[in-house]
């Protein structure tokens, strides 16, 4: 592996966490930089990367979605390869390692973290269900890491597309893969999400995400009639 990696990373209402997602990125071979995007946190989030030095720190100021953070830090990207990390992995962000060593630059590839079975299911599965299915009937393709959002892509095949604001970022990435031929190469990993519960918090957020992709596959079904 000799290509450099820029990581980006969306964050919202992450202070628990994002400080250790960072450090432990700091020393990974092939991590050329980190981008953190304070995505309009209304806790201490971005008090709290303020005082980190060796990352890119960038603000939004009003919360408008994973998609619109990450498509504003490309601006700031300066390697061909991009790795997009969630805020909420902690330590087990060094995880992203196990992706770095499958960067194959020759080859058309998108590389995702398949994260271990969550421990609570929060309504994941509802989404996961509607997402497959919608994913299937557009490609005839099945992806068992299909919204995972730990994965490296290319600079270039990220900046090519129309990145949707919200929740429906990881699914609009692997289905522009599949349509312009790119390989999809899912690697295990031990990283480890802040847990979604089976509260009211919980299913109002698999519940946008659900809708985010709904909206995603809508479109698609009408743009290929």
């Amino acid at each position: 592996m000799g290509e450099d990696v820029s990581v980006i990373i969306p964050a919202f209402n992450e202070q628990s966490r994002i400080v250790q997602t960072v450090e432990c990125l700091r020393d990974i071979e092939g991590i050329k930089e980190i981008i953190v995007v304070d995505d309009g946190s209304t806790d201490s989030t971005y008090q709290l990367l303020k005082p980190l030095k060796g990352i890119t720190l960038l603000r939004i100021e009003y919360n408008k979605g994973k998609g619109n953070a990450v498509r504003y830090a490309l601006d700031y990207v300066s390697s061909s390869f991009v790795a997009l990390l969630d805020a909420d992995l902690c330590e087990s962000a060094s995880e992203v390692k196990k992706l770095i060593e499958c960067i194959r630059p020759e080859e058309k590839t998108i590389i995702i973290g398949r994260l271990p079975a969550p421990g609570k299911k929060g309504g994941f599965g509802i989404v996961k269900r509607v997402s497959g299915s919608g994913f299937y009937a557009l490609t005839s393709r099945r992806v068992d890491s299909l919204l995972s959002g730990q994965r490296i892509l290319p600079m270039d095949f990220l900046k090519s597309i129309e990145l949707p604001d919200g929740f429906g970022l990881e699914f609009k990435i692997t289905l522009e893969g599949v349509k312009k031929g790119f390989q999809l190469v899912e690697v295990p990993v031990e990283m480890r999400h802040r847990e979604t519960g089976r509260d009211m918090k919980g299913f109002l957020h698999r519940g946008k995400q659900c809708l985010d992709i709904l909206k995603i596959i809508r479109y698609e079904m009408r743009s290929n009639r």
